[in-house]
């Protein structure tokens, strides 16, 4: 077989092939010391958001998410609230304050609700309004999908239109009926892994802050003052 250049390729996460190196060197039972029982060796998280220290860091596996903001982050500035943290990259979930000591490893993360992924791990606090969380994150995978199954890119398109009229106060319970449906849709039909998780965000945030999403639709408000206020009405 051939790969890249004519040349014997290997195709994998560039993390991935950072660990051979020094499993090499110390052996297997060493690199399984590390860890949990399922999830061995540590991860690299990008550390972002509303912490003191941003940056990249490399963790051992089941560490928990309070040790990651508050010790290796620094805490919240400003002397604000945590409000959530969203792990795996635009299709990972957001996650609670209850979720603060819950152990950071592949089935804890899926078990909450959220995904490992691409190692991202961006913290909110209670300026952060979750609804314009999750259409932030749905205007990513809405604009990655690569068009080739209806669900992933009529669906990713009919949640961001959703999000953004109920961001912009003018969004119904029958709209808000609607993105649950197309959330069950794209991740039971979606060809692959972009459009299966997709709803991530907006399915934890509906989960987690159904009482942001209320705000915004029956009391026409957002509680962060983040969004819009609805069209012909002035503050």
């Amino acid at each position: 077989m051939e790969g890249l250049f004519g040349q014997p390729t290997l195709i994998n996460n560039v993390e991935t092939f950072a660990n051979i190196a020094p499993i090499i060197r110390n052996g297997g039972e060493w690199y399984a010391n590390i860890g949990t029982e399922k999830s061995k060796g540590t991860k690299v998280f990008a550390l972002a958001g509303r912490v003191e220290n941003t940056g990249l860091v490399e963790v051992p596996m089941g560490i928990s998410l309070r040790e990651m903001v508050y010790e290796i982050g620094g805490g919240i500035p400003d002397g604000r609230k945590f409000k959530a943290v969203q792990t795996g990259g635009p299709s990972g979930g957001c996650l609670p304050t209850e979720c603060l000591d819950m152990p950071v490893d592949y089935e804890s993360l899926a078990k909450a609700g959220s995904i490992m992924g691409s190692g991202g791990m961006i913290v909110m606090d209670e300026s952060s309004c979750m609804v314009d969380v999750a259409k932030y994150f749905m205007d990513f995978c809405m604009t990655e999908s690569c068009g080739k199954c209806i669900p992933c890119r009529v669906g990713t398109y009919q949640m961001h239109r959703i999000l953004t009229a109920i961001g912009n106060m003018t969004a119904t319970e029958q709209d808000l009926k609607m993105l649950e449906e197309l959330c069950d849709l794209l991740k039971h039909t979606s060809l692959c892994g972009l459009g299966q998780s997709a709803p991530n965000p907006v399915v934890s945030t509906l989960k987690s802050f159904a009482e942001e999403y209320r705000a915004h639709i029956q009391d026409r408000k957002c509680p962060a003052g983040v969004c819009g206020q609805p069209v012909g009405e002035t503050v």
